[in-house]
């Protein structure tokens, strides 16, 4: 994805952007969500550490933060300092990192994905990969 991504705007795309929302998520799902966190936080640090770009965690409730405050002394600092924990105002932050046409309109953008973009897989490695897929086969002597 990040090749074809970096090809459509003609520089070197080579970290991702992630948002967590944790919006109605109450003290039932709090420990699963704090868990997945943790391992997803441990994935991009241990095995991915160059392409983990920003993680925004959105709507976080006081809980969580307050737990986080604790959790990330467990996680490298490098990767500490790509994830941001926001209660509220996190609408100008993001539009910050991400242009309105790609940002969710529920997150304070303007993209509608057909079926909802948290769902999509919009985006330009399609079109990559049918590129890459028409061309024509080598011959063989």
């Amino acid at each position: 994805r990040l090749p074809a991504a970096s090809q459509v705007v003609g520089h070197p795309v080579e970290t991702s952007c992630t948002i967590l929302d944790l919006n109605g998520v109450g003290l039932t799902n709090f420990y699963k969500v704090k868990d997945t966190l943790m391992e997803a936080a441990a994935i991009g640090q241990n095995y991915y550490p160059e392409c983990m770009g920003k993680f925004y965690i959105i709507n976080a409730p006081y809980l969580f933060s307050a737990v986080w405050s604790v959790v990330k002394g467990w996680l490298d600092e490098v990767t500490v300092k790509k994830i941001q924990v926001m209660s509220t105002g996190h609408k100008e932050v993001l539009l910050k990192q991400i242009d309105a046409e790609n940002l969710p309109v529920e997150f304070g953008g303007s993209c509608r994905c057909p079926g909802g973009c948290s769902l999509s897989d919009a985006g330009p490695w399609h079109e990559h990969a049918t590129a890459t897929n028409s061309a024509p086969a080598p011959s063989t002597i």
